[in-house]
C-alpha cells in the first residue's frame, strides 16, 4: 500500500501526501528485526519472498517525494538503514531478485557502488531471449519460486525447456534498464520494444 501511494504522489500530485507519510511510517513499524519484511511465499510479480518485500519498501521509502529527507522519528530512521544493510548484504534468492535490487539502486543511490551496478544489470541484459523479450521463468528454477510450490507444475509445462518471452518481464527488464541509465535508443531495449 505504501509503495502504491509514494508512486502515486511522485507520479500524480508531486507532493508527499499524510497518507504516504503515514503508510510508510507504519510500514516501518513493522519491520522485522533483520531489517527485511515478511511475506507469504507466493509468486512473482507478487512480493514472493522477504527479500522482494523489502525491495518493494526501499522503492516506497525512495519514491515518496521528499521523505526520506524529513523522517524526524529516530526507530524510522534505524529502520531505513537496517532495510539498506538487509539489502547489502542478502545474497538475491534468484536473478529476479537480483532485477529487483538494481531497480531499488536506482532510486536510492547510496545502496550499492556502481560496479554492484552494472553486474546487475548485465545480470538482467543477458537473459534477453533471441526474440528480444525476457521471460520471468528464466529468471529462477521453479524450486525458487514461492518455496518450490509450483515447481512441479512449471516443469511439467509444455514450453519448459524454452520458455517464450512475456509481458510482464520484457516489460520490466526495459523499465529497469531504462532507469539504471541504459539509453532508449539502445538496440537491445529497442528489440525489446
Amino acid at each position: 500500500l505504501a509503495s502504491g501511494l509514494a508512486e502515486w504522489d511522485a507520479h500524480v500530485t508531486g507532493q508527499l501526501s499524510a497518507e504516504t507519510s503515514d503508510a510508510l511510517t507504519l510500514m516501518f513499524g513493522v519491520q522485522a528485526a533483520d531489517g527485511s519484511w515478511g511475506n507469504t511465499e507466493c509468486w512473482p510479480p507478487f512480493e514472493s519472498s522477504n527479500y522482494h518485500g523489502t525491495t518493494v519498501a526501499a522503492m516506497a521509502a525512495a519514491t515518496a517525494p521528499g521523505w526520506l529527507d524529513q523522517v524526524s522519528d529516530e526507530s524510522v530512521q534505524a529502520g531505513v538503514e537496517k532495510m539498506k544493510e538487509y539489502l547489502r548484504v542478502t545474497e538475491p534468492p534468484h536473478d529476479y531478485g537480483r532485477l529487483l535490487l538494481l531497480w531499488a539502486a536506482t532510486r536510492l543511490p547510496d545502496l550499492l557502488d556502481d560496479q554492484k551496478r552494472q553486474q546487475l544489470l548485465a545480470t538482467v541484459l543477458d537473459h534477453q531471449q533471441e526474440d528480444g523479450g525476457w521471460s520471468i521463468r528464466s529468471f529462477a528454477d521453479p524450486e525458487q519460486w514461492g518455496n518450490g510450490s509450483r515447481a512441479e507444475k512449471l516443469r511439467s509445462e509444455p514450453e519448459f525447456e524454452s520458455p517464450p518471452s512475456d509481458g510482464h518481464m520484457t516489460g520490466l527488464a526495459i523499465l529497469v534498464a531504462r532507469e539504471a541509465g541504459v539509453p532508449a535508443d539502445d538496440s537491445r531495449l529497442q528489440s525489446g520494444v
